[in-house]
């Protein structure tokens, strides 16, 4: 856990599987956000997304949840920007249009959704690039995703190298939010997809060795939320996570109150 993350794509072949996390925050519990609903079209991969004074910047990675039209949720990186637009890249070519919700944080420079990766790619040893998103080189594990069929929902641990303190800093903006909330009900995100599907951008001179790039080509997704935090120190963060179906330690009200609900929410008061 405390390595650098090696150059592994220099080991594998074109059936290796290649394992990415995403970590998506929950608006107004672990940021403030904003609600924009902007309008966008599609041509061919590129989707130009219109909304006055968005206030990001080229590499913001943000959701994006289609209201109509026929582009695809899901989480994308901001390609080009200007003043009222931006482009993304989406997984498929078509022409369409339409409008989008999106939660943009009220602090644009902080991005509402991290990507990890625990390697680096052949070209020149940084991120990993999968579908036109960059995941972060970060040496990472999850354990524990077996099923037993016995009843029991899985509940696997995600641990994060934490030497230069990045997952502390992420975990201590969001609790300045929601205090203690520690990531909890934060959405991870597992994917899975082969080498040879891997984008073209990962390799020398723009080539995958292994095969034909494909952002189509993935194993079923897997989605978990942050039950808990287990462990923190200089060394490393981990998380326990459950699955939606999980209903162990649910508890009523569900709802969790906020400062926007109370405002001396984690603060104490003499009478």
């Amino acid at each position: 856990m405390t390595q650098t993350p090696t150059a592994e794509l220099q080991e594998l072949t074109n059936k290796s599987i290649i394992e990415l996390f995403s970590v998506e925050l929950k608006a107004d519990l672990h940021f403030k956000k904003t609600v924009m609903t902007p309008s966008y079209s599609q041509s061919g991969t590129t989707i130009t997304v219109s909304q006055n004074g968005h206030g990001m910047s080229v590499g913001t990675i943000i959701p994006l949840n289609f209201t109509s039209g026929n582009a695809i949720d899901g989480i994308y990186t901001i390609q080009t920007e200007s003043t009222n637009q931006f482009t993304v890249t989406a997984i498929n070519s078509q022409t369409t249009s339409g409008n989008l919700d999106m939660f943009v944080n009220q602090t644009p420079t902080e991005p509402v959704v991290h990507l990890f990766h625990s390697g680096n790619n052949m070209k020149d040893s940084t991120d990993i690039v999968w579908q036109s998103n960059t995941y972060t080189r970060m040496p990472c594990a999850a354990d524990g995703f077996k099923y037993t069929g016995k009843g029991k929902l899985p509940r696997p641990n995600l641990t994060f190298s934490n030497l230069l303190g990045t997952i502390t800093a992420i975990i201590q903006l969001a609790n300045q939010t929601t205090p203690f909330i520690d990531l909890q009900r934060a959405k991870v995100t597992r994917r899975r997809t082969l080498a040879r599907f891997l984008d073209a951008v990962n390799f020398p001179s723009n080539v995958n060795p292994y095969g034909t790039p494909d952002p189509l080509a993935e194993l079923p997704r897997e989605v978990y939320f942050i039950d808990r935090k287990t462990i923190e120190n200089r060394d490393v963060v981990q998380f326990e996570m459950v699955s939606s179906f999980d209903l162990s330690g649910v508890g009523a009200p569900k709802k969790l109150v906020t400062r926007d609900d109370f405002a001396g929410v984690g603060t104490f008061v003499n009478f």
